[in-house]
């Protein structure tokens, strides 16, 4: 599961997923952190202790960045990256307003090769739509969906003929937890979200049903340090991003961003 965890470290939402990660251990949970629209100017110990506890407990943490659809520069971008793991450890970066334009591929892959140099593991990029095939492979793992309502499942299965589809999806606006399609729809996604929060901020708080969510994934197969299915065709989920939010444009024309409530 993927979870844009942007509310305060004190927020009870983040000892609940250390909570019902605790029951359901073998349903990999990755939280996105953002402090501040990015790192922040300076170390939040709150920020720090609450990181420490989401790993102690198991929970990949990332760190929230945002490219501007591949208009900031790559050094804005890169100078966040190293704040993050030297204030916070976390295990890796959650690269927001990522383009789906040709022409951005090697933008990305340098993101990804400075996150990796720096002695991070993970790498989630989140144009929030469809990419062409030329992105798959550069970051580790793409957001292909992030909108109001559940996806269709044919959405889901573009790329299922590439050798190591690592795709997600975030649904946002779901009142009720349909777990008959989270299963399904976990066969084609390697990390999904499903929240009944809505807009302006479907991130500030967990959904109603987080526990069944995560619960409905938990069908005892476990995974390898690095995060890796024992068993390839079980592929599991998440979900993240900010505070301020605009409308729902198309991607390529739309600017919004979700920041901590904190």
């Amino acid at each position: 599961m993927l979870i844009p965890l942007y509310t305060h470290p004190t927020d009870g939402s983040w000892s609940e997923v250390v909570r019902v990660h605790a029951s359901h251990p073998l349903v990999p949970i990755i939280a996105v952190i953002n402090p501040s629209n990015g790192p922040g100017g300076s170390q939040n110990p709150e920020y720090l202790t609450g990181v420490r506890n989401l790993q102690n407990a198991g929970v990949t943490t990332l760190g929230y960045v945002y490219t501007n659809y591949g208009e900031r520069s790559k050094s804005s971008v890169e100078s966040e990256v190293s704040a993050y793991k030297r204030w916070y450890s976390v295990n890796g970066i959650m690269i927001d307003e990522m383009s789906n334009t040709q022409g951005f591929e090697s933008y990305y892959s340098a993101l990804n090769g400075h996150v990796k140099s720096l002695g991070m593991t993970h790498t989630v990029g989140n144009p929030g739509t469809v990419v062409p095939a030329s992105f798959i492979g550069t970051l580790d793992c793409l957001v292909i969906y992030e909108n109001s309502g559940l996806t269709p499942i044919s959405e889901l299965q573009r790329y299922r003929g590439h050798a190591a589809p690592k795709s997600a999806y975030i649904s946002y606006g779901v009142p009720t937890l349909d777990t008959a399609f989270e299963r399904a729809s976990a066969a084609y996604v390697r990390w999904l979200y499903i929240t009944d929060a809505s807009l302006p901020n479907p991130y500030d708080t967990l959904p109603s049903y987080f526990s069944a969510e995560v619960a409905t994934l938990d069908n005892g197969t476990s995974t390898t340090a690095s995060g890796e299915p024992r068993n390839p065709d079980r592929i599991l989920k998440h979900h993240w991003r900010n505070q301020r939010l605009a409308e729902l444009e198309p991607r390529a024309s739309r600017r919004r961003r979700f920041v901590s409530t904190g």
